[in-house]
């Protein structure tokens, strides 16, 4: 099953007006219209830009790419009191000013502020660039800002509205249970299962603990179960066997690709256990095609 296209796309979020172009800007003609040259050190970044962290090394590779065959793609921009401001191409207004470039194909569009924060939450999401509290952060400004419900946010992402809350939820969890969730210390699936703990001290000590001692969702469910219900008995979960470094590089390198905690259990000398926990169906579909393997759940 093929990943499912997310949202509406630029052509359907933004006004199809006629393109304007700057006083004796060199012009040529494409699909959508007029492209102009724009001096790239005068485009403002997009305030509604929700990535905060960019890998430079890709964008050194982007820069290479550009170097050797130009660029190929536009970045799209708007007028915004007299200046430029970036709607779409981060990535690649990086790559350029790397370059000490000082010419850029840009195309000019109409779009309102609404428009701008939606197109640029979609492109993220269909590049799957977003980290799921940069994501979540979008979401609640659309929300708040521009007075999207859940339902409508989530028909123009193409999630269900029950994603777009789970997500939003990722907001209500303390700082440093963030800070975890965003350096991949713990998943989002830890985190769903952590906001249990509505006691900030509580859910700091517990997403801690999950993140030290590597435990599965499951487990992380057990020990919220037994914080919350401390009648029942404190929990002890299975102990953690040492692994070699080797292997906890392994396994750090796994959970980055994979975007969940993933563990390797030995079980003797030679053999062994490599867990990726998963949680609902879209997390397993998403993990099943990092395998390729396309598959209706």
């Amino acid at each position: 099953m093929a990943r499912q296209a997310l949202g509406k796309g630029l052509n359907a979020l933004i006004k199809k007006t006629e393109l304007r172009t700057v006083e004796a800007a060199p012009e040529e003609e494409v699909d959508e219209g007029r492209v102009i040259i724009a001096n790239p050190d005068e485009i403002q970044a997009s305030p509604f830009q929700p990535r905060r962290r960019f890998n430079e090394e890709q964008i050194k590779e982007l820069a290479d790419s550009i170097h050797e065959s130009g660029l190929i793609q536009p970045l799209i921009v708007r007028r915004v009191e007299g200046k430029y401001e970036l709607i779409a191409g981060e990535r690649r207004l990086r790559a350029i000013r790397s370059l000490g470039l000082k010419e850029v194909r840009v195309v000019v569009k109409e779009a309102t502020d609404r428009e701008v924060a939606e197109l640029t939450l979609i492109e993220n999401l269909q590049r799957e660039d977003l980290t799921p509290l940069e994501e979540a952060e979008q979401y609640r400004l659309l929300q708040t800002r521009f007075a999207m419900s859940q339902e409508v946010i989530a028909r123009h992402v193409g999630k269900s509205r029950a994603a777009v809350a789970n997500m939003v939820r990722l907001l209500d969890l303390a700082a440093p249970v963030r800070e975890l969730l965003e350096s991949s210390g713990i998943t989002v699936g830890h985190a769903k299962v952590l906001l249990q703990l509505k006691e900030e001290a509580a859910q700091i000590s517990a997403a801690t603990r999950v993140a030290e001692q590597g435990l599965t969702v499951r487990q992380t469910e057990q020990l919220v179960r037994s914080l919350l219900n401390p009648e029942q008995g404190k929990l002890t979960p299975p102990a953690v066997r040492s692994l070699p470094a080797a292997y906890e590089q392994v396994c750090q390198q796994l959970s980055r690709d994979f975007g969940t905690k993933v563990n390797i259990s030995l079980k003797g000398k030679n053999n062994g256990v490599i867990e990726i926990p998963y949680v609902g169906k879209d997390e397993l579909v998403r993990i099943l095609q990092i395998f390729g393997v396309n598959v209706s759940v």
